[in-house]
């Protein structure tokens, strides 16, 4: 969880123009494209990014202020998981750790093509 952190810490940091981030599209250091990336600019990571490591570090809002939809499904879930409570916690704490490793990724990409755009990691910038 450090590791996705510093990586949002450090884009946040290192991206000073979010708007040049608009319209350009996000590329992978390893060329392996992520499933659901369609449509989607550097922008659209940046503030995607930004927003979720709030709800990281403050937590989700209690049942009562969410949509009641969510708050059924919640509550179904809560049931299930009195039956096999370490299974759940193996499926979830693994689930985040594949989700917090994407969202690392993703935020590495930005930050490096942020840089790139604005020469500065030694390359030509993107708009030339």
């Amino acid at each position: 969880m450090e590791d996705y952190f510093s990586a949002v810490r450090k884009m946040e940091q290192t991206v000073m123009f979010p708007s040049v981030l608009q319209g350009v599209p996000l590329e992978w250091q390893d060329n392996t494209p992520e499933a659901d990336s369609g449509g989607k600019d550097l922008y659209d990571y940046y503030t995607l990014l930004k927003s979720m490591k709030l709800v990281v570090e403050g937590g989700l809002l209690p049942l009562s202020n969410q949509n009641p939809d969510v708050a059924s499904r919640l509550k179904e879930q809560e049931e299930k998981e009195k039956q096999n409570p370490e299974g759940y916690f193996y499926y979830h704490v693994s689930s985040l750790y594949r989700v917090l490793a994407q969202l690392t990724r993703r935020a590495n990409a930005v930050t490096s093509k942020y840089n790139e755009i604005m020469g500065l990691d030694g390359h030509l910038s993107w708009r030339h």
